[in-house]
C-alpha cells in the first residue's frame, strides 16, 4: 500500500482498520518514515489478518509514541499498533 513511499508522517485517525487483511510490505523501504498517528482506540482486527514483512527496510527514524524504535528484527505487522509500555509498536496516538 505504502512501500517506498517518501512521506514523513501518515495520518491513519478516522480510518477503520476492521476490514484489512493483508498488510504483506505495507511499508517496507520508507526510508522517510518517522510517525504514524491513530486514534487511540484503532486497532487491527484480532484475526484474519496477515502480513510478514510489514516494515521490512523502514528507517530506524520510525519511533512509535512510546518510544519504540523501528527494527529490522520486528517487521511484521503484529508492530503496527499503538506503541505502549505493555505492547511495543509504531503507532502514535495523536
Amino acid at each position: 500500500m505504502f512501500a517506498s513511499c517518501a512521506v514523513a508522517t501518515l495520518d491513519f485517525r478516522g480510518f477503520d482498520p476492521s476490514h484489512l487483511t493483508d498488510l504483506f510490505y505495507t511499508f517496507s523501504g520508507c526510508s522517510h518514515l518517522t510517525t504514524i498517528y491513530a486514534d487511540s482506540t484503532w486497532a487491527l482486527p484480532t484475526s484474519g489478518i496477515s502480513g510478514s514483512q510489514c516494515f521490512y527496510s523502514c528507517s530506524t527514524s520510525l519511533v512509535g509514541g512510546n518510544g519504540t524504535v523501528c527494527a529490522s528484527s520486528k517487521t511484521g505487522y503484529t508492530n503496527f499498533r499503538i506503541d505502549t509500555a505493555s505492547t511495543p509498536g509504531y503507532v502514535t496516538v495523536a
